[in-house]
């Protein structure tokens, strides 16, 4: 079966929290991990685990790049074993939950672009400025969805 969205790489700070969600409850701490995403698209993103996930699982996704930080709860696609933890793709429901993780995408990519303006240009950037040159130089090269 062919792919249905095009992935696009993004190394974006995650943490996920399984088992009805329960992060005030310390029995249930185990069931949260902070990982980094391999790649998100349209439908969803697939980032590596600690733990063995079932396919239908419910999962909640934070990711903390603001205050709020951005929630939201997808469904666990698939899961393989990748060395000692596993791999799992995670899908949304709705095409509103998709674009609102493609945004989130977009904001890693600016930080990233001002953090390495910092390290090789020595200038300091405001996140405001960052966008504003990432979106000039880099906005017609990210990925649009496919649908």
């Amino acid at each position: 079966m062919p792919r249905r969205f095009i992935r696009h790489p993004a190394a974006i700070p995650i943490q996920l929290c399984s088992s009805g969600f329960e992060r005030s409850n310390e029995e249930h701490s185990n069931n949260i991990q902070n990982v980094t995403t391999q790649d998100v698209s349209a439908g969803g993103l697939s980032c590596e685990s600690e733990q063995l996930l079932s396919p239908g699982d419910a999962v909640e996704v934070e990711i903390f790049l603001e205050e709020p930080p951005f929630k939201t709860i997808g469904h666990v696609v698939w899961c393989k074993r990748n060395g000692d933890g596993f791999l799992v793709g995670i899908g949304f429901a709705d095409l509103a939950t998709a674009y609102a993780v493609r945004m989130v995408e977009q904001v890693c990519h600016i930080e990233d672009y001002r953090n390495s303006v910092r390290e090789s240009e020595g200038r300091e950037l405001s996140s405001e400025e960052a966008a504003v040159e990432w979106i000039s130089k880099h906005a017609a090269d990210f990925p649009q969805n496919v649908h």
